[in-house]
């Protein structure tokens, strides 16, 4: 009886593990552009992400080769000195760079504590982050 016990309970422990670790979520995507509601100016969106949770930073799209109003970003992780400046420093290395307006570009954070990666992203609880971005009229490198 004590055997069946000891597995009931181990049973009972891993179950609830498991059950911790779906409460990650998918967070809603950020479309990152002029056209995003979400964009208040001087504010901009504040989350409040919960470790194991995901977030999509989605690039703007142009439909059937339509250059009018086409919008290319380079989106950045800064510290709060460079958010209120609003400055992008040539060792900041872009998160994501928005300049391929007819293909879907996203790049997804995971808010890890801890990152296989090498060069892996890693949030700690309490911390505040922040992602600006460099608004380029043509992307770099296209000689207008």
């Amino acid at each position: 009886m004590g055997d069946s016990m000891w597995r009931y309970y181990f049973g009972v422990l891993f179950i609830a593990f498991k059950v911790d670790l779906c409460r990650a979520i998918i967070l809603e995507s950020i479309y990152w552009n002029t056209t995003n509601t979400k964009f208040v100016p001087g504010q901009g969106v504040v989350l409040y992400p919960q470790i194991g949770d995901k977030l999509d930073i989605v690039c703007p799209r142009t439909e059937g080769g339509m250059n009018d109003g086409v919008e290319y970003y380079k989106v950045y992780m800064v510290p709060r000195e460079q958010l209120d400046s609003c400055t992008i420093t040539k060792a900041d290395t872009p998160l994501l760079n928005c300049v391929k307006p007819d293909q879907d570009v996203k790049f997804t954070l995971k808010f890890q504590e801890f990152s296989p990666n090498l060069w892996g992203l890693e949030f700690f609880r309490g911390r505040d982050y922040y992602i600006i971005c460099k608004y380029m009229s043509l992307p770099e490198g296209v000689i207008n």
